[in-house]
């Protein structure tokens, strides 16, 4: 039985890696690229994760907890804003994310929510799949969080420092946020209004 749980977990992340991966390429090569785009992630890790494991992966749709988003929320803010600026004072100014050339408000509220519930799913997966393999919270999250960050070299091009210092502490902030709350919509919460703070940038120039 634990053999087969092993396996279970590993399909998993197998499965969430190759959806993460084929996201990359896949929409833009379909009619209405950019709209299969937008879900692609979300829908993939949907089928997958409850397929693979059902109850556990529905789990933390069921639940919401405002005491966890209380502080939730100002943590990550706090650690991505201090990770941003701990890059620059090392490396200097960051490399922008290219989707700054296309984002609109309509992209904001019709777009991006359904991306960040698709990156959060991916990130669930990994961890939900790594822990059924036999790998601690801890180890789990960062595996997550390393592979979270390599996801956006399409966004940032390959500058990994940068990734890795900006985007592997937000990702391990945010999958705390999950565990604590055991419920995704909390850390997509985060995740959203996180990202929107930094939108704010591409509309004030």
């Amino acid at each position: 039985m634990t053999e087969k749980k092993n396996q279970t977990g590993l399909w998993l992340v197998a499965v969430t890696i190759l959806i993460g991966l084929s996201y990359q390429f896949i929409p833009g090569m379909l009619p209405f690229g950019s709209a299969v785009g937008t879900i692609w992630n979300a829908l993939l890790c949907g089928i997958a994760g409850y397929y693979l494991l059902k109850d556990r992966f529905t789990e933390q749709f069921k639940h919401f907890n405002w005491k966890t988003l209380a502080w939730g929320l100002p943590l990550t803010l706090f650690v991505g804003v201090s990770c941003g600026i701990l890059y620059q004072q090392l490396f200097g100014a960051a490399t922008k994310n290219s989707v700054g050339d296309v984002i609109s408000l309509q992209m904001i509220f019709f777009q991006v929510p359904f991306m960040l519930i698709g990156e959060e799913l991916l990130s669930t997966n990994l961890i939900l799949g790594l822990e059924k393999a036999g790998l601690p919270f801890r180890w789990a999250s960062l595996i997550c969080g390393v592979l979270f960050a390599l996801w956006h070299i399409p966004a940032y091009g390959l500058h990994i420092a940068q990734l890795l210092i900006t985007l592997l502490p937000l990702r391990l902030v945010l999958n705390y946020v999950w565990k604590k709350s055991d419920s995704i919509w909390v850390s997509w919460i985060c995740h959203f209004l996180y990202d929107c703070l930094g939108f704010v940038q591409f509309f004030t120039k």
